[in-house]
């Protein structure tokens, strides 16, 4: 749809829930090489202890005109986790990435997709302004968002602003990379450019040598991974932006 905006979300994060970071070393510099060739912004959703552990690569992105927020400390479910657990998370995140950009920090996304209802309020008494961790679906969250992710809209309790990541094709299917690399039969239906688009650096590593997530979801999550993964995003981003689509960084307004 010719004006359409789209936000390029990258989740930078220990491969397939593991503490490694060959996603970030290897990935993410490709990632951001092939994005500076089509003049795109994306925003960065970083875990505070992959920024500490590879600050350089957080401020080369910085450097690239790229956008920076949270994606909490330790990368934990957050409905999981008690209330003093989770004003840890965030706001040790939002220091540590201070720290390593020197800019502020007002963007969060949830690991997981796993908004707690209740978050808005620590959010906006941690610093943060906006987010976008609402998706219809999660392994961890399941539908607890579902009917959630159709527009941006203030997070209940607070005056935190959500941007959540809608659904493929109108279904309950996140508009990711990864569910676009399972579901790849229904992108021939063309669907129109999503307002937010996520997916992992390591995704398109072309092995898994790490892997720490449950060990049903193995083949789900590497399935079409590596060069097979690259190509179908590039093809869809190339595809939306010749539909006339206009690449922002979140919560809006481009760079």
């Amino acid at each position: 749809m010719p004006g359409a905006e789209v936000a390029l979300t990258l989740d930078v994060e220990g491969d397939f829930g593991s503490a490694a970071l060959r996603g970030v070393d290897e990935a993410l510099p490709r990632l951001l090489d092939a994005l500076d060739a089509r003049a795109i912004p994306a925003t960065l959703f970083v875990v505070g202890d992959a920024a500490r552990a590879r600050p350089a690569a957080i401020r080369d992105a910085v450097a690239r005109g790229h956008a920076v927020a949270s994606h909490s400390m330790t990368h934990p479910a957050l409905s999981r986790c008690s209330r003093a657990r989770q004003r840890a998370e965030l706001a040790d995140s939002r220091a540590a990435l201070e720290d390593v950009t020197g800019a502020p920090c007002l963007g969060f996304r949830a690991p997981y997709f796993d908004l707690p209802r209740d978050l808005g309020p620590l959010l906006e008494e941690a610093g943060y302004a906006w987010s976008s961790s609402k998706a219809p679906f999660s392994p961890v969250a399941l539908y607890r968002h579902l009917g959630q992710t159709r527009g941006a809209h203030a997070l209940p309790g607070s005056r935190v602003r959500e941007f959540p990541v809608p659904g493929l094709l109108g279904l309950p299917i996140p508009e990711g990379l990864s569910y676009r690399r399972l579901f790849r039969p229904l992108l021939a239906l063309r669907p129109r450019p999503p307002r937010v688009f996520y997916l992992h650096p390591y995704e398109l590593l072309d092995r898994v040598e790490d892997f720490a997530l449950p060990r049903w979801m193995r083949p789900f999550v590497t399935l079409g991974q590596g060069r097979a993964a690259s190509a179908l995003l590039w093809r869809s981003v190339d595809a939306w932006r010749g539909a006339g689509a206009r690449f922002v960084t979140l919560p809006g307004g481009g760079t």
